[in-house]
């Protein structure tokens, strides 16, 4: 069996240290988004960083690995939003409706360029008001504003993974958009002399 060539280079083995390393982050910010919730976001990073361990043998590589990554992720945030519907539910029909929302850090930490203290400041400031800004959004709105503008995925695969028409992606994502124009101007807008 003869040789590749010595100029290829060779990929790393796909092994689950490899995939909490590079894309445990990623997962986390892509639940975050999606939940709103410190809390529930860690709970679903969890539960696919699971998964993958249990399937990463099944990975046949027909896809890209963070498009496989994605998939699961969409589908563990939207079966956990369920889950929590159906049990706030449950506690407001008994009468408990106590609720706990986190606030820890997400896994591997967030690196920030380097940068004066001003600019960081205001970097901070500005990715908190889009984020409660997306938070505030309608959870359809919210889903694929997030898939679309925040991780970058085309509308074919916001369809495929939400089990929608591209046309209806398209629609809400316009939508999702205007509302977080609407939801941002007064915080962007250059002041008039």
């Amino acid at each position: 069996m003869p040789e590749p060539p010595a100029d290829v280079a060779e990929t790393p083995p796909l092994t689950p240290e490899l995939v909490f390393r590079e894309y445990a982050p990623r997962i986390y910010h892509l639940a975050r988004r999606l939940l709103g919730n410190d809390a529930d976001a860690e709970d679903v990073t969890q539960d696919v960083l699971l998964q993958v361990v249990r399937k990463l043998h099944t990975f046949r590589g027909e896809s890209a690995l963070p498009t496989w990554l994605h998939r699961v992720t969409v589908n563990a945030a939207l079966a956990h939003r369920e889950k929590r519907a159906n049990r706030q539910k449950h506690e407001n029909a008994t009468g408990d409706d106590a609720t706990l929302e986190g606030n820890s850090e997400p896994p591997g930490g967030v690196k920030l360029p380097r940068s004066s203290p001003a600019a960081i400041a205001l970097q901070g400031e500005q990715r908190e008001l889009i984020d409660r800004a997306i938070k505030r959004l309608p959870e359809p709105f919210r889903d694929i504003y997030v898939l679309a503008d925040v991780e970058g995925l085309p509308n074919p695969d916001i369809a495929d993974m939400l089990g929608m028409s591209v046309p209806a992606v398209k629609s809400r994502l316009h939508r999702a958009r205007q509302r977080m124009r609407d939801a941002l101007a007064p915080h962007f807008e250059e002041a008039t002399p």
